[in-house]
């Protein structure tokens, strides 16, 4: 866990106060709102709000997850929770990113950094997997979350009309507002612009399917996407924006959706038939789009090259040196031995080399199979949770379209594996609301039947 630059701790009185909140209503909310505490702190804490004990670093939401560890525990949550083909995939990625990644460079600091990101990642997806049973709890969870952003939205506005960043009371981010083109690009908590934006574009078709549920579901359906739209404007970030704007085409897909086989041998065409009459690799569109929306695409572009050119040097264990691949010898201030890597994809390769992009790109595959078999049905019935279920892989798709263009260093992370965490979910329910596809059966995760229990 030792992957911060901080040497001792830094907890402000205000943020060992918020953390004791949060440690109390985790343990004394209900099961399916108990993970609200973790997503509050996430979106509200700064990064450099922590503990260092004994050279590890702990975050507020990294000692939150202690916490819902001793709930699990002590009341036997864990109780009755299956797993399924993603949650294998899930436990051989985290296998090999301590694994490969710590053999990447051999010595025990790298080894605590791959521990760092294995703590994340298995203790959100762990708790999401206790506390989150059914889709009524995945649409709960979202409801209460239309009015949790809603006040960082604001405090993204203000920053936008004052220049100065509240949250940086807490340290880890700047008070004067980063100004770009003329532009002020608000972070709130988050430690870069581009991730703020991120988190809010991603969230944003959650709130679109929300609204589509009976009861009480309209109003924080329409504060949580008008808080998505406009915070991610905030954040000046043209990757946010295009990731926002591609969550409209994804539900544009809905009519569609029985037809998705066709639609990606289309994509898939279309890709083969672009790196046909393009002079440059098809990786170059993003330079395209940037011309239009701004932004650094060709940066982008440039780095998949030098990711595609330089394979050998990463694709059995990664790598942890990229400053050679750097146009122009630019590399990232404070870490002289790598360029930026604006790419989850690329990251992935260089955190474990192919084996570990390889499980990366399959759990993703995983989500989508989990979304398709549960919305392609053709009975009429529950119309309004698929389309919730189609906006879950909305949510999806926008993560996957965000991972080309940053890479998640922040607490953003937590959402991903939260998103994980749903879709595993939803491979093993037997909601009612799901009716199976044969008699007696329902689909797993990559397409087997399985037994259908009595309600």
């Amino acid at each position: 866990m030792e992957d911060e630059a901080l040497d001792s701790s830094n907890v402000v009185l205000a943020g060992g106060l918020f953390l004791l909140v949060m440690i109390i209503l985790s343990w004394s909310l209900p099961r399916r709102f108990a993970v609200m505490p973790l997503l509050i702190t996430t979106c509200y804490m700064p990064m450099e709000q922590m503990l260092v004990l004994g050279g590890l670093h702990f975050q507020l939401y990294r000692i939150l997850m202690i916490a819902g560890l001793l709930r699990v525990w002590a009341r036997g949550e864990l109780k009755g929770v299956e797993f399924g083909r993603l949650d294998k995939l899930f436990g051989f990625w985290v296998l090999v990113t301590v694994v490969v990644g710590t053999a990447t460079q051999p010595s025990f600091d790298r080894f605590l950094n791959r521990c760092g990101e294995v703590y994340n990642a298995m203790g959100t997806f762990f708790l999401v997997r206790c506390w989150i049973r059914s889709l009524d709890d995945v649409i709960a969870v979202v409801r209460s979350s239309g009015y949790m952003v809603a006040p960082l939205a604001l405090s993204m506005l203000i920053e936008k009309s004052t220049g100065r960043n509240v949250f940086s009371v807490f340290g880890g981010v700047p008070e004067i507002t980063e100004v770009r083109d003329g532009k002020l690009r608000c972070q709130a908590a988050f430690r870069h612009p581009i991730l703020a934006g991120t988190y809010f574009a991603t969230f944003f078709p959650l709130f679109v399917g929300l609204w589509f549920q009976s009861g009480r579901n309209k109003w924080p359906a329409i504060v949580g996407a008008c808080s998505s739209v406009l915070a991610t404007i905030a954040s000046a970030s043209s990757g946010a924006l295009l990731t926002l704007m591609g969550t409209g085409i994804g539900f544009a897909l809905w009519p569609l959706r029985h037809r998705m086989r066709l639609m990606r041998r289309c994509a898939l065409v279309m890709v083969l038939l672009l790196a046909l009459f393009m002079q440059a690799p098809v990786w170059y569109l993003f330079t395209r789009l940037s011309e239009v929306a701004g932004g650094s695409g060709w940066y982008r572009s440039y780095l998949i090259d030098q990711a595609v050119e330089h394979w050998y040097e990463w694709w059995l264990l990664g790598s942890t040196y990229t400053a050679h691949w750097a146009p122009g010898g630019e590399i990232m201030p404070g870490n002289p031995g790598n360029m930026d890597i604006v790419n989850h994809f690329v990251s992935e390769g260089l955190g474990g080399g192919v084996l570990k992009l390889g499980l990366f790109v399959a759990i993703i595959v995983a989500g989508f199979r989990i979304v398709g078999r549960v919305t392609s049905r053709k009975d009429p019935e529950y119309i309004s949770r698929r389309i919730f279920v189609w906006a879950i892989g909305v949510c999806l798709a926008a993560h996957c379209l965000s991972f080309m263009s940053v890479t998640y260093f922040d607490q953003i992370i937590v959402m991903w594996y939260l998103l994980l965490g749903m879709l595993s979910m939803l491979a093993l329910t037997r909601d009612v609301e799901f009716p199976p596809l044969e008699k007696n059966t329902i689909p797993d995760a990559v397409g087997e039947a399985v037994p259908m229990q009595c309600q």
